[in-house]
């Protein structure tokens, strides 16, 4: 899943969740020069620390970049938690369109933000970047007006759907197949909708993606402005929690499936499904594709040295 492109000489990564992290360890196992802006972490000689949903934070990422002059800005940042942008739509608006706002004006074409299957009403299934977006959430609504502020600025956006895969560490929320597996090994019951749908894509498919896309071999002018990147197989949640259980060696009837307006995931929309684009001349690997659900499970239980056993059952 490795892209052939070197790495640029020097990068910024917006965000240290976990597609941010998972992009910076790659890129600088590329040996590029890479800085990283987050909210969290002290203030080293490659991370500046920033309210990025403040004024000051985004003044101070702004002066960052001009000091790291870097040849991608990449932004990974959230918040990306739906229940909580629903809660509060000023402070996400701030954290997501503001920021993109305030560094496109100056950086323009060396943007490329992650973005979200969410700009669409999840009324139809399998979106593609010719479909008109109508966000049903506020988080679909931020990260439109971010995406419209790169887009205008000559930059680059990928629509990811759900990712998944690596394990988050502590303090970080965990994702769903994280929690699917964790409950799958310990014997517990999980609840999951049978009526929403998704595409999720494989954290090391989203990071290969990203990285050949900050490579210098890459002709920018070639890479489509907007583009859908996903799994290539649309499945319920209820569908996704009986594989990882499966894969688990678990006993599936633990996985109840639940109407999504009863659960804690009413605010997304039905589908949240993206039609993948084609990367392969991104990545240059002839014939590249995304892993499917049964792979990106099965490696999930291969790398988490506590659930490492659950594979030869």
């Amino acid at each position: 899943m490795s892209p052939v492109n070197p790495a640029p000489r020097h990068i910024t990564v917006v965000g240290r969740g976990l597609i941010g992290s998972a992009l910076t360890a790659a890129l600088r196992r590329d040996a590029a020069t890479v800085h990283t802006v987050a909210r969290s972490g002290a203030r080293t000689a490659h991370h500046e620390p920033c309210d990025l949903g403040t004024r000051h934070g985004r003044d101070a990422l702004r002066a960052a970049l001009r000091r790291q002059q870097p040849d991608r800005v990449v932004l990974t940042h959230g918040p990306s938690d739906v229940t909580w942008m629903e809660n509060h739509p000023e402070d996400a608006a701030e954290a997501h369109a503001g920021l993109a706002r305030a560094v496109s004006e100056e950086f323009g074409p060396r943007i490329l933000l992650v973005s979200t299957d969410n700009v669409y009403p999840g009324t139809d299934p399998l979106r593609t970047p010719a479909d008109p977006p109508a966000p049903a959430n506020v988080y679909g609504h931020v990260k439109l007006a971010a995406e419209q502020a790169v887009l205008d600025a000559g930059g680059h956006v990928v629509r990811v759907s759900l990712v998944y895969g690596g394990w988050s560490p502590p303090g970080q929320r965990v994702t769903f197949a994280e929690r699917c597996l964790a409950a799958a090994r310990a014997g517990q019951p999980l609840a999951a909708p049978e009526d929403q749908w998704f595409t999720p894509v494989h954290l090391d498919d989203v990071t290969t993606v990203l990285r050949a896309m900050c490579g210098p071999g890459v002709d920018r002018s070639a890479v489509e402005p907007l583009s859908h990147l996903s799994g290539p197989r649309q499945l319920s949640r209820h569908d996704f929690a009986l594989a990882a259980y499966r894969l688990a060696g678990a006993d599936e009837a633990l996985v109840t499936p639940v109407p999504r307006a009863r659960s804690e995931w009413a605010s997304r929309p039905r589908y949240s499904s993206l039609h993948c684009d084609d990367f392969a001349p991104v990545t240059g690997i002839p014939g590249w594709q995304p892993a499917d659900v049964t792979d990106g499970l099965r490696t999930m239980l291969t790398t988490a040295p506590a659930l490492a056993e659950a594979v030869t059952r």
